[in-house]
């Protein structure tokens, strides 16, 4: 990898935190439109959900603003690391239609 990639991923993987850190504190306490929609939704006694949320509204509920600091972090992490595993793939796989 180039240094200049490197430094890009980098900054990029920062500013992710920052903003995972920052965000419970400047996040407002109002449902947009989509979650409105899926809190009536779920009000609704004929509901039910598929899957249950690993996370449910990203935080940790004991934890307080802690937890969805925590979550938000679990989340950034989680979705480089099977990034990096689908990028991984298709090198790979490129390679090999190459040669």
């Amino acid at each position: 990898m180039r240094p200049k990639d490197r430094n890009l991923i980098i900054a990029g993987i920062i500013i992710c935190l920052v903003i995972a850190v920052l965000s419970p504190f400047i996040a407002s306490n109002n449902p947009d439109g989509l979650e409105k929609s899926a809190e009536q939704l779920m009000n609704n006694p004929d509901t039910q959900p598929v899957i249950q949320a690993p996370l449910p509204d990203y935080t940790i509920e004991p934890l307080g603003k802690l937890g969805k600091i925590v979550a938000l972090v679990l989340g950034i992490l989680v979705t480089l690391v099977v990034s990096y595993i689908i990028a991984v793939i298709l090198r790979r796989r490129n390679r090999q239609n190459h040669q």
